[in-house]
């Protein structure tokens, strides 16, 4: 008989649909969701489930303290009770989590209570006050916890040497992103003929135009590097409210031709992008992980990346580099060295083999394995 799962988690989002149905295929899982979007994104829900392997569950039911995005939600506690799990996950170190785990305790003794926790090193040590509080009390009554890379396991046992930690990244599965990529290669064409981006070198960026993604250094180190490379172009690949200020700045620097904003996108017309990229580039001074490095190395492209996303755990010499987001010189030296020649041709679009230092199943076997040792 499998084993009972219970993920008591705050909304479905694309990068964790891979991990969600392997989790299903494990065990006898149900899965409940607080929210039906992302506060900070609109996702294509309707798509999202259709590559679910299972029928997602909402409990809805309460409200929204809007403190630090803070939820009020009722009926977990009744799900816990309904389904008798034989492991619970919840996620990060909120109210929730707290209580699933005091009524476990109380009530289903034999229950082992896990969070997943999405800090990078960087997140974990500016932790705000109400979250090392939370932190802290949640510590105590879990079982464990479930980081997203090694170096911030590696801080948390250090820090809490009696917590209990596995690793799984925030990675997906190569085969659904790649045939996303495939299917896409046609609206790859259409951006290189829209943008004008032939024979040019792309450097690409994609995520939320807001500030920890620090785009205005960004726009400004790619502005010096191209006024004596003027065979490269940056795309900003996303929305935000930053976007306002961020095309002023363009123009205030006249590289409006050099530096394109695409807009926001979302399955075939988001990764057909990472197609026709030489490089992507992610310059957070504040990021947990970071999906996007993930899907790059997918689909072959090299990626530079913030020292401070905990995504930087997925580059080596092979695929990339990591540069300090403060550090204008440093940066335009790495653009100087990867963007001298274009890496790939426009006219003809193609993936080059993955760039992953490891696979979406060799790292999920791990983390079910762990997962069904703490169920025995």
């Amino acid at each position: 008989m499998r084993k009972k799962l219970l993920v008591l988690h705050p909304v479905l989002a694309p990068y964790r649909i891979d991990l969600f149905n392997e989790l299903n295929n494990a065990f006898d899982a149900n899965f409940y969701f607080f929210r039906k979007n992302l506060l900070t994104q609109k996702f294509d829900t309707e798509k999202m489930e259709s590559q679910l392997n299972f029928k997602p569950k909402f409990l809805t039911g309460g409200f929204d303290l809007h403190i630090k995005r803070r939820m009020i939600r009722f009926g977990y506690l009744h799900k816990i009770a309904l389904h008798k799990p034989d492991l619970i996950i919840c996620c990060e170190f909120g109210l929730i989590t707290f209580l699933s785990a005091i009524f476990a305790r109380l009530f289903f003794k034999k229950t082992k209570i896990y969070s997943f926790c999405d800090d990078s090193v960087d997140v974990a040590k500016k932790s705000t006050l109400a979250r090392r509080i939370g932190r802290t009390l949640c510590l105590k009554v879990l079982d464990g916890i479930i980081m997203g890379n090694d170096l911030a396991k590696d801080w948390y046992n250090q820090k809490f040497p009696k917590a209990k930690t596995v690793v799984i990244p925030i990675i997906q599965k190569e085969e659904r992103i790649l045939a996303l990529m495939e299917r896409g290669k046609e609206i790859s064409k259409r951006y290189v003929t829209d943008f004008e981006l032939k024979d040019k070198n792309v450097l690409l960026y994609v995520g939320r135009l807001i500030t920890v993604k620090n785009l205005p250094f960004l726009i400004e180190v790619f502005s010096e590097y191209v006024r004596n490379n003027s065979n490269a172009v940056l795309v900003l690949v996303g929305e935000g409210v930053l976007k306002p200020e961020l095309k002023v700045l363009v123009e205030q620097l006249k590289m409006e031709d050099k530096i394109k904003f695409a807009g926001f996108y979302e399955n075939e017309a988001l990764y057909a992008w990472y197609s026709i990229a030489d490089y992507f580039i992610l310059p957070s001074t504040s990021e947990t992980f970071g999906a996007v490095v993930n899907e790059s190395l997918i689909g072959g492209v090299p990626v530079l990346c913030s020292n401070l996303a905990g995504a930087s755990t997925l580059i080596n010499n092979n695929n990339g580099k990591i540069f300090c987001p403060f550090d204008k010189q440093q940066l335009l030296a790495i653009l100087q060295e990867v963007l001298a020649e274009s890496r790939k041709t426009k006219e003809n679009i193609s993936m080059d083999n993955s760039l992953m230092p490891y696979t979406f199943n060799q790292r999920m076997h791990v983390f079910t394995e762990f997962l069904k040792k703490e169920m025995n």
